[in-house]
């Protein structure tokens, strides 16, 4: 999407920042520029927003107001020619931020004093004292909804991805986030069988999608690594270069095979014990075989993050171990156990368990198979959940031919975590600082089938402890 009506790239209207304080007393922080600087923070694996702001006080609010944690913060800002667009506002006017702690006052003189205050998504405090004590029946698309409209009390955009089969869920006085937390972990999206739910807030509203709901949208942005000074056209600035600039990037991941091979992401093992009939079954979970079936950032052109060589002369590669095992206990084979009905009887047929158990737990730990650090100008357009494209220089002494773009980290990238912070001088700037992933690549390398772990041929020697006389104890 092309973002007219710009300047300069980080520009941003701040159309509306009221503090209340919970004596009903409104201040108003933009005229006379009382805010200073002021931090977002959304991340895909964090269920609501947060935030920092720094405001200047010379009347000694914290004290006189005073400020106490339980004043609210209406903020609405958007990026110049989206502001129109009530998707890509941060809009937190009809739902008002929660103050949580005034952390510092500092005095930075002339009688003015600088606070720090923090503050979340109301949701988050709601889900504190919130206690949940029944029984939820439905799909887990639909518990998760009643407890965001009713629990919760949450009339914010809910983007949801239908999940399949009825359910039962028995909340022994738990909170709301987590009765979602189960239904994220077990969910299965009813149109493409896939397991990888996720739950979180983004400015745009909450969200109950999985990864392979995310990775099928096209990216909203590309970025490029481009050098400042080289952003302008026939002279003057071009907008588009400037707000799809990536001012500096991180290589902060690549595959961790320890880690893989602890967690099961490449092989795997479920027993599932019927206590019933005393009888079990097994089933063996291999990230090459299971990779096909399922969805994947790079969707067609998707690769294994992985190089598939033998790692013995047998044969044995990286998935043939199955270096992690599951146990589940059920009642009775080929049935959900989650749902009874009112005779106590299950009759919802499904047995899901490898799927939501062993192929999530390899998908949500390769997530971040490769992550990168950006930091990119801020615009209201990006939100975290959402797929970038990215282009950053192949780092080397000598580049051969016209290869210059680093050929492993190109391509679409999800949106992990975005930081926004926002300068509030007379020449303030919106900056993002994102963590991007990615779960596959484009391209197969090389396996030769002689490549094996090094393995000592030698005999391998055994010494016995002797004491200092040189006689065996």
């Amino acid at each position: 999407m092309a973002l007219t009506g710009l300047k300069s790239g980080g520009e941003f209207n701040i159309l509306e920042g009221k503090l209340v304080l919970s004596t009903g007393v409104v201040i108003d922080l933009v005229p006379g520029n009382s805010i200073i600087a002021l931090s977002l923070f959304e991340n895909i694996e964090s269920h609501t927003i947060g935030g920092v702001m720094t405001i200047q006080d010379s009347v000694n609010l914290g004290s006189v107001g005073p400020i106490i944690g339980q004043e609210y913060f209406k903020l609405k800002i958007a990026t110049p020619g989206l502001d129109t667009n009530k998707e890509y506002n941060i809009d937190f006017t009809d739902n008002s931020f929660m103050i949580t702690a005034l952390r510092r006052r500092v005095d930075i003189g002339n009688g003015v004093q600088a606070s720090v205050l923090h503050f979340s998504s109301r949701e988050l405090t709601t889900n504190a004292r919130q206690r949940v004590s029944r029984t939820l029946v439905g799909t887990y698309s639909d518990i998760v909804k009643k407890m965001l409209r009713t629990d919760l009390d949450s009339g914010k955009p809910f983007y949801v991805e239908d999940s399949v089969g009825n359910k039962k869920i028995v909340a022994p006085n738990a909170k709301p986030f987590d009765v979602i937390q189960v239904a994220t972990k077990y969910a299965i999206s009813r149109k493409y069988n896939d397991p990888t739910y996720i739950f979180w807030e983004s400015m745009r509203g909450f969200n109950f999608r999985t990864l392979g709901n995310m990775y099928s949208k096209t990216p909203i942005i590309t970025y490029q690594y481009t050098i400042p000074g080289t952003r302008y056209t026939d002279g003057k600035l071009n907008i588009e270069l400037e707000t799809s600039a990536i001012e500096n990037f991180t290589i902060t991941g690549t595959p961790d095979t320890l880690r893989n091979y602890e967690s099961g992401v490449y092989s795997s093992s479920l027993i599932v014990h019927d206590i019933i009939s005393k009888s079990y079954k097994k089933h063996t979970y291999n990230y090459i075989d299971s990779f096909g079936d399922q969805r994947h950032i790079d969707k067609k052109q998707a690769r294994p993050i992985l190089n598939n060589i033998p790692l013995t002369p047998g044969g044995d590669n990286l998935t043939s171990f199955p270096s992690r095992q599951f146990l589940k206990p059920t009642v009775g084979f080929n049935i959900d156990e989650s749902y009874q009905d009112d005779s106590y009887q299950y009759h919802f047929t499904s047995e899901r368990l490898p799927k939501s158990i062993q192929s999530r737990t390899s998908q949500m730990t390769m997530i971040d198979g490769f992550s990168l650090n950006i930091d990119v100008t801020g615009s209201t357009l990006v939100c975290a959940g959402d797929i970038v494209g990215i282009i950053i220089p192949n780092t080397a002494a000598n580049i051969e031919g016209n290869d210059t773009e680093d050929s492993l980290f190109k391509g679409n990238f999800l949106v992990k975590t975005i930081r926004h912070d926002f300068d509030m001088n007379p020449a303030g700037r919106h900056s993002m600082s994102m963590q991007v992933v990615k779960d596959s690549m484009t391209k197969n390398i090389p396996s030769p089938n002689n490549n094996f772990e090094p393995k000592q041929i030698a005999k391998p020697l055994t010494f016995k402890e002797f004491d200092d006389t040189g006689i065996l104890t």
